[in-house]
């Protein structure tokens, strides 16, 4: 919004109009008013469509520089650093030679536009849910060139709207399809994916934070895995079956001595990647639309079919509030029916 400022000097009343926009300021002052008012909205709305380019850091510096800096200096502290770099480096293709200045919600828009054409491995479109990542990511760059770096004034992401998002998915694994995949892990040229697999079927654990836990994480005695970083911000508990136990007892004598971490990589000093060999496990076993967070989903819908509540579900999977596992809780109606007969029968006296 323009600020229109009265100044009484030896020639009389004047009006100064000051514009404050994408990190650069213009004014210029009038004998009326109105004409102070009618140039800064013209002003305006012509920097807002991209049809001025106004001097200042926004105009002399690109997106391309913008998350070029981002990434030196901002993205290494963040958890999910590895995808949003791929997610800024793909707005850089798009948008990259672009002047900050002319850097409007409509040309995100269009740019946007591109990103929801993307073509994912299986062979369909991205997701609304991806693109919102991506949305995300140029978001908080843009709000770190206002905020700290001083290179805009206001956020233009701000004015992009993000799509609207399906109720989350479950894809969880039928008798036979558990089957298959285990066999085909078992099978696997990766020794680890198995116990991997089976902790997160097991546990209802994320696979980053199965990949990053390590031996000091692992309490085998008392058969518990403690979480430090979950995607809520929260510690938790992860309580381990005695059979898994009993392979990472076994994986402790060998690797326990040679690396933090429970799944190392070849260096020892972060955890592997287990992507190919899982999509290798996916494709032996024939699984159709299965991706390795549905491995979470079934452990979900297990509990669910045992009867467990809504905030049981939610204390496992470490869900801050209730509305994802509730989710589940229509797998459950089979169990909570005969729950339900088997306490009321002995607490309620039914007539003939």
């Amino acid at each position: 919004m323009a600020n229109i400022q009265k100044r009484e000097g030896k020639n009389g009343v004047r009006w100064r109009a000051l514009v404050r926009m994408f990190g650069v300021q213009e004014s210029q002052t009038f004998d009326r008013k109105k004409d102070a008012v009618a140039w800064a909205s013209s002003l305006e709305t012509s920097i807002a469509n991209g049809a001025q380019i106004i001097g200042g850091e926004a105009r002399r510096r690109t997106l391309d520089e913008l998350i070029d800096r981002y990434i030196a200096e901002v993205l290494p502290g963040k958890k999910s650093a590895k995808d949003q770099k791929q997610q800024l480096l793909r707005w850089k293709q798009l948008l990259g030679g672009t002047k900050l200045s002319a850097l409007t919600p409509d040309r995100i828009l269009k740019a946007q536009h591109e990103i929801r054409k993307q073509i994912t491995r299986t062979g369909e479109p991205v997701s609304n849910a991806t693109v919102n990542r991506y949305h995300a990511a140029l978001s908080h760059v843009l709000q770190v060139a206002d905020i700290s770096y001083g290179w805009i004034e206001g956020n233009p992401m701000r004015r992009v709207q993000k799509l609207k998002e399906p109720q989350g998915r479950v894809r969880c694994l039928e008798v036979d399809e558990q089957k298959d995949l285990l066999d085909a892990c078992a099978k696997s040229a990766n020794p680890y994916l198995l116990t991997i697999v089976l902790i997160a079927l097991t546990t209802g654990m994320r696979k980053n934070e199965i990949m990053g836990l390590k031996w000091k994480d692992v309490d085998l005695e008392r058969q518990i895995a403690l979480i430090e970083e979950p995607k809520n911000g929260q510690r938790r508990t992860a309580h381990l079956l005695p059979e898994v136990v009993v392979r990472l007892s076994k994986l402790n004598e060998k690797t326990g001595k040679t690396s933090a971490y429970l799944f190392p990589g070849r260096s020892n000093l972060k955890p592997m990647d287990v992507k190919k060999s899982w999509y290798r496990a996916i494709e032996h076993a024939g699984l159709k639309n299965f991706r390795f967070h549905d491995l979470r989903h079934t452990a979900a819908s297990y509990l669910a079919m045992d009867g467990a509540s809504v905030p049981q579900i939610a204390a496992v999977l470490g869900h801050r509030n209730h509305q994802m596992a509730a989710r589940y809780a229509h797998l459950s109606d089979a169990s909570t029916k005969s729950i339900v007969e088997k306490t009321m029968s002995k607490r309620i006296k039914f007539y003939e």
